[in-house]
């Protein structure tokens, strides 16, 4: 049964159950003990009981064959049988809980390739070990905007046909500051917005509900590891949001036009739940 975890969730100050960071330390420990290979980037099996008894760095579990070696090892030395998955697939990315009130958006964003004039996802190709790398999967968020956040990015006074307004900064930093692709570094205090711009434009009103055109671009740094470094998104945004004027947000999209970070194009897409 594989499991993975994020270091930034079980970190001193991680979101992880205290129970669940003392697991992680102790398989750890016992790997230390046992002179395994260890870190904190590492493939760690460990049996039934949940003591480990082999691992791999992960540099060179990326690596199909050293990762089939050990996966067989482990097979050959506990005579393991042929059998079905202990679990169905399903999805890996739930949305948090949060208020009735709340509006909750979902996030991806993957590293894009050209093809003529189009832009296509980067894609890893099964059991080829030089396709896959930083950008080639897609990264997920979730993003809670509580009631009193939501409330700013509405208008203030009439609400009408080519009414505009900029979107309050500090609600659509709490969404823009999520614009990156694939990274070793989640932090996003490190993160510095340097540029930001959300404008909404309304397109119509019918039957009380409003919908709005949005229009945005950022610069923000973002490191890709937790050092330092001269790594900047650069985007341009453009999406619509579904309103009753002065009440609630009923939908809210939002994606990136052109996007890039160093020299690697990306994309992202933000959507709120139904």
């Amino acid at each position: 049964m594989p499991v993975y975890l994020s270091n930034e969730d079980y970190a001193k100050n991680g979101s992880a159950p205290a129970e669940e960071k003392a697991e992680r330390d102790r398989i750890y420990h016992e790997a230390v003990k046992a002179k395994l290979s260890t870190g904190t980037v590492h493939v760690y099996i460990v049996n039934t009981d949940g003591h480990p008894i082999d691992s791999l760095h992960v540099a060179q579990a990326s690596k199909v064959d050293e990762m089939t070696t050990l996966l067989e090892r482990v097979v050959e030395n506990l005579h393991i049988p042929a059998g079905q998955p202990l679990g169905k697939p399903h999805s890996q990315s739930a949305p948090p809980p949060a208020k009735a009130d709340a509006l909750v958006l979902h996030l991806t964003a993957r590293n894009l390739r050209r093809d003529g004039n189009d832009w296509l996802p980067v894609k890893p190709k099964l059991g080829e070990t030089r396709s896959s790398g930083w950008g080639s999967y897609a990264a997920e968020d979730w993003i809670v905007l509580e009631k009193e956040s939501w409330r700013k990015m509405l208008p203030t006074g009439e609400c009408k046909v080519g009414t505009s307004w900029e979107i309050d900064k500090e609600a659509a930093a709490q969404v823009l500051t999520h614009v990156y692709p694939s990274t070793e570094n989640n932090n996003l205090a490190k993160n510095r917005i340097d540029r930001q711009e959300l404008k909404a434009t309304v397109l119509s009103v019918k039957d009380g509900v409003a919908r709005a055109r949005l229009d945005g671009s950022l610069r923000m740094k973002h490191p890709f590891y937790h050092k330092d470094d001269d790594n900047f998104v650069e985007a341009t945004l453009v999406g619509f949001f579904d309103f009753d004027p002065g009440s609630k947000i009923r939908t809210l999209q939002l994606a990136t036009v052109k996007a890039t970070y160093g020299r690697p194009v990306f994309g992202a897409v933000v959507r709120s739940l139904p």
